[in-house]
């Protein structure tokens, strides 16, 4: 639902390492909630997600996903102060960014591996069991791509209909805290 909409989807490669690519429409958002991060993960797992329950394999392809997914949960866990299970602290320093000392004990960092592979492990089985519900549908898109090699947003909406969520997205209003609406609160 939180997930940026699909603009375009290609099984050209492009370059070396992209043998193909999905280009999303991202909104200027400047504060996400939990919900926007974990549907950003699992949309950005849905490719690996496939691989294992069409092919019973994986490859080396997800690779930038999986980049992308384990910096994000990292980020909700040690900077963003998203799980409960560490508490509302940021381990966030931007003057040490480029440092290797970090401003915990090993066992809170264990803490912090530990929340992270959970936060990617349930948005992976959460991704997996939806693709699989639909994999009809992941079928017949996958069979336009090998004909079309290239699919748009009115492509996927044909195939589709239009996305149930995208007005919801498009309307969204911005979290404003109440202190900042009513600073005499």
């Amino acid at each position: 639902e939180h997930a940026h909409p699909l603009v375009k989807v290609t099984i050209v490669p492009r370059g070396v390492a992209a043998l193909g690519y999905a280009q999303y429409l991202p909104k200027e958002v400047y504060i996400r909630t939990t919900d926007h991060l974990l549907d950003d993960m699992k949309m950005s797992l849905g490719g690996r997600a496939v691989e294992e329950l069409i092919f019973g394999k994986i490859s080396t392809g997800a690779l930038s996903d999986l980049q992308h997914v384990t910096r994000t949960a990292y980020a909700m866990v040690s900077m963003y102060g998203m799980n409960s299970n560490v508490g509302n602290i940021s381990f966030y320093d931007p003057q040490n960014e480029n440092s290797f000392s970090k401003p915990y004990s090993e066992e809170t960092g264990k803490m912090i591996d530990n929340e992270v592979r959970k936060l990617v492990d349930e948005a992976y089985q959460k991704v997996k069991l939806l693709l699989s519900e639909k994999i009809e549908t992941v079928k017949m898109i996958a069979e336009e791509l090998l004909k079309k090699e290239v699919l748009f947003k009115d492509d996927m909406e044909r195939l589709l209909g239009k996305r149930p969520f995208e007005d919801a997205i498009a309307n969204e209003e911005p979290f404003v805290p109440d202190s900042v609406l009513n600073p005499n609160a």
